[in-house]
Formats: C-alpha cells, sequence, structure tokens
C-alpha cells in the first residue's frame, strides 16, 4: 500500500514538473521584456502573430486589437517596418494579406509591410523571422496572454525580443482572453517539450 502511495507521489511530482518547467521556462526567458508602445525600446521590425480572419474577409477582433497596437508602435516611431505573420489559407483569405490591407488602409506605407505566409503556428513565425528575414532584433506584437511564450520562442530562435501585447479582455474580449490563457498553459508546455 506504501508503495503505492509513493508511486502516486513521484508521478503527481512528475506531472506537475512537466507543466510548472516550461511555464518557468517562459517566465524567465520574457522578463524584462514585456513592454509598452510607450516604452518598448526602438527596433527596425515589429510582427505582428496572425489571429484569424472571418468570413467577410476582415481580421477577427483579436487580430485587429493586435493589428492596432502595430499601428500605435509604427506611428510612434518605435518600429520601422512590420512583417505580417500568419497562415495563407485562413477562411478562403491570406491572412498575411488581410493584415497588410488593414494596415495600409490606416496609413502604413505599403513597402513598410513584409508578408509570411509561413507563420501557421508561434515557432514558424519565429523560424522565419530568424531564417527568412535573417532578423537579430524584434518586437513581437500579440496579445497579452500569449506574449511570455512568444518572446521565449523568439529569442530562442536567437533574436533579440520585445514583446508588446494587445488586452483583449479590457476591449471587450474577456471570454476569449480567458479561453486563450488556458490553451497558453498547453501550447507553452508543448513549445517546451517538442521543439521542431
Amino acid at each position: 500500500m506504501h508503495g503505492r502511495w509513493w508511486l502516486v507521489a513521484l508521478g503527481g511530482f512528475a506531472l506537475a514538473a512537466f507543466v510548472l518547467l516550461p511555464l518557468q521556462w517562459a517566465l524567465a526567458r520574457s522578463a524584462g521584456r514585456i513592454r509598452t508602445a510607450e516604452d518598448v525600446p526602438a527596433t527596425e521590425f515589429g510582427l505582428v502573430l496572425g489571429a484569424g480572419v472571418r468570413y467577410d474577409g476582415r481580421p477577427s477582433r483579436i487580430l485587429q486589437g493586435r493589428l492596432n497596437v502595430a499601428l500605435a508602435l509604427h506611428r510612434a516611431g518605435r518600429v520601422r517596418r512590420l512583417i505580417v505573420s500568419g497562415s495563407p489559407h485562413s477562411r478562403g483569405y491570406s491572412e498575411p494579406v488581410v493584415m497588410r490591407d488593414y494596415l495600409v488602409a490606416r496609413g502604413v506605407p505599403p513597402e513598410d509591410v513584409l508578408l509570411d505566409e509561413s507563420g501557421v503556428d508561434t515557432c514558424s513565425s519565429a523560424r522565419a523571422a530568424a531564417r527568412t528575414f535573417g532578423l537579430r532584433a524584434i518586437t513581437v506584437v500579440t496579445t497579452n496572454f500569449h506574449l511570455r511564450r512568444s518572446v521565449a520562442l523568439f529569442r530562442r530562435a536567437g533574436i533579440d525580443t520585445y514583446g508588446v501585447g494587445h488586452d483583449a479582455a479590457a476591449d471587450g474580449l474577456r471570454r476569449v482572453a480567458a479561453r486563450g490563457a488556458r490553451r497558453e498553459v498547453l501550447a507553452t508546455v508543448k513549445a517546451f517539450w517538442w521543439r521542431a
């Protein structure tokens, strides 16, 4: 009986470590690197991570929030150019093209927006930033709940990274933010243990 409880306790400890180590990794790798549009160090490039396209071809509300943060960074001169990273197949649309069109319609010069259609997930976006675009410094723009993992992954790709987030909860998307925060636990565990 005692042996069984010992095994249960050991299994519980292993499971806790399996989950907590990745969360600690993301926390440590992003420490001091989550900033606001006002205090983030200036970089040549900002990179906006995709978050879905609506059936009518417009950015989802979460994606609009991210794009609006990118607009603020560009207008404030905190980033000079933007990479929009997402799937080429999002409800029949290229997500990066939709993102670019949103930014250009709001005053960003077309030549300041680069497309990354390989960004089907955060790992792919980080790899493209490092390998395809050859970047060594970047500001990542995403939703607050996604920031720590994103910064950690871009830093793991060898890029000096800061992150600026969109506050979805404050923007009336509390349920989406709560669901995203829960999803991030599993996504962080996967990113830590299963490196692509």
